[in-house]
């Protein structure tokens, strides 16, 4: 058996003068070496999963004692290979960081970031508050503010980046820092919170979270809405937005013709074959007047938009089996033409609402142009769409990356954004030029050298560059 390396030996005794979990088995750092994305995984040298941030401190000053690279990670649920450990060096998982502070007073709470979604948000709803932020999947909050994923509740509660009023985060030389006071205004200095939320663990450890809070509403009803095409189905939530935020509309979303394809074949629902909108309403009073007065104003507009079929859900089995064809849209992607070990490239972009119906459709023609169903589920109501593309050969994966491509690049063209919640990771660094420009890059790029000097945070991902800047001790690498 190899003799273990220097730093391997360090970690070990910190490990046991601090009580931190600290794993160095091959198997078991197998777990450690990807995320849900397409990219390749890399196995590293050791992870550790830390209960404070004193502990997470001690840790990053261990690795910047011994130049080895560190990829923070949460429940490794990102798309984009973000939380690669593309270099080896030690995962900083942030599983065990679990503080749990509520503010009923000023309606926020503060939160380790090893909180998942689901668990939170039933952790709140016990006070009588609720959690705003929705994305798909249930990851963990430290997850979501380091990529941005906001989800399907944005229009209510706002994105995850407007939900976070303060970060305690542990800087690449160690420190612990906490990024704002909790308070309304502050003009003090420099957004640290907002450097943070997005930075995907390059910038330092997002260790703790303050979160505002919201007033739970315990009325819930639905609406449903079919068009002919997608092109009308978008134009009439654009028609939508043009109203402002309704008080009662908390989600509106749509699955494009081939989204319901697969959503009916593979989980069971039974929606008419059609470009699809679907909304859901929350309110505090139970006679659902209000919801009702939203969903009316709305009817209108879908008829104007030549709807072929609109209606009003109470809240029970129907309301649900339609939010379970959204909610299942990706899995049943993946499912649908019954090949073994199918595998989905999941995209991401976000357009002006001008710009919203063209690119759409624009979509849907070069998909239909490549022979590749055309699966998109959408959180159209924020300009922001995801295609799921099916693959499983290497020709088939490549067809579908260049599908992405033109998808991204359509989408800056057009105003967008390369991603709306994904994040950047591995996956969208090469759209960053074009969309930013080199200048605005530059700046990202100096506030990382700035920060973190040796390029140990988080290397290979996010940066055009993708450049170390010192050589890495070998001994990171497993």
């Amino acid at each position: 058996m190899p003799s273990k390396s220097q730093f391997i030996v360090a970690l070990e005794v910190l490990g046991r003068e601090q009580s931190i979990e600290v794993i160095v088995d091959a198997k078991k750092l197998e777990s450690f070496s990807s995320d849900k994305s397409v990219y390749e995984a890399h196995l590293p040298c050791a992870a550790v999963r830390p209960d404070s941030l004193e502990s997470v401190s001690s840790v990053v000053k261990l690795c910047l004692q011994h130049n080895v690279p560190m990829t923070p990670q949460g429940a490794a649920s990102g798309l984009e290979g973000g939380c690669i450990p593309r270099h080896g060096g030690c995962v900083i998982d942030t599983s065990k960081l679990r503080r749990f502070d509520i503010d009923k007073a000023n309606s926020c709470v503060w939160v380790g970031a090893g909180w998942k979604k689901l668990e939170l948000l039933k952790k709140v709803h016990s006070e009588g508050l609720h959690f705003g932020p929705d994305p798909a999947s249930n990851p963990s909050v430290g997850g979501m503010c380091s990529t941005g994923g906001s989800g399907m509740s944005t229009l209510k509660y706002g994105t995850t980046r407007e939900n976070v009023l303060s970060l305690r985060v542990v800087t690449p030389s160690g420190a612990i820092i906490q990024t704002r006071q909790v308070v309304r205004k502050s003009s003090t200095g420099l957004d640290l919170t907002q450097l943070y939320c997005g930075s995907e663990g390059t910038l330092g450890v997002i260790g703790e979270i303050c979160f505002k809070l919201h007033k739970k509403l315990d009325f819930i009803a639905g609406g449903i809405a079919q068009f002919n095409t997608t092109e009308d189905a978008v134009k009439s939530v654009v028609e939508i937005r043009k109203l402002g935020n309704l008080h009662s509309l908390i989600r509106c979303e749509l699955l494009n013709k081939g989204a319901v394809v697969v959503s009916n074949q593979e989980l069971g629902t039974k929606l008419p074959v059609a470009p699809t909108v679907l909304l859901e309403f929350a309110d505090s009073e139970p006679s659902l007047e209000a919801i009702r007065r939203d969903f009316s104003v709305l009817e209108t507009i879908f008829q104007s938009q030549r709807a072929t079929s609109v209606r009003f859900l109470k809240d029970g089995e129907e309301l649900e089996s339609v939010w379970e064809a959204r909610r299942g849209c990706l899995l049943a992607a993946g499912k649908f033409r019954k090949r073994k070990g199918e595998k989905i490239l999941n995209t991401d972009v976000c357009v002006p609402l001008s710009a919203l119906s063209d690119t759409v459709v624009s979509t849907e023609e070069d998909f239909a142009k490549a022979d590749v169903p055309c699966v998109i589920c959408a959180h159209i109501a924020d300009g922001n769409f995801h295609c799921f593309i099916p693959f499983q050969t290497p020709e088939e994966k490549q067809r579908a990356l260049s599908l992405e491509f033109r998808m991204v690049r359509r989408a800056i063209a057009n105003g967008g954004s390369a991603s709306g919640e994904h994040g950047v990771g591995v996956g969208k660094v090469k759209h960053l030029v074009a969309e930013h420009g080199a200048h605005h890059i530059a700046v990202q790029e100096n506030i990382k050298k700035a920060l973190d000097p040796r390029n140990l945070m988080n290397p290979g991902a996010f940066y055009p560059s993708q450049v170390a800047l010192v050589s890495i001790n070998p001994d990171a690498k497993l």
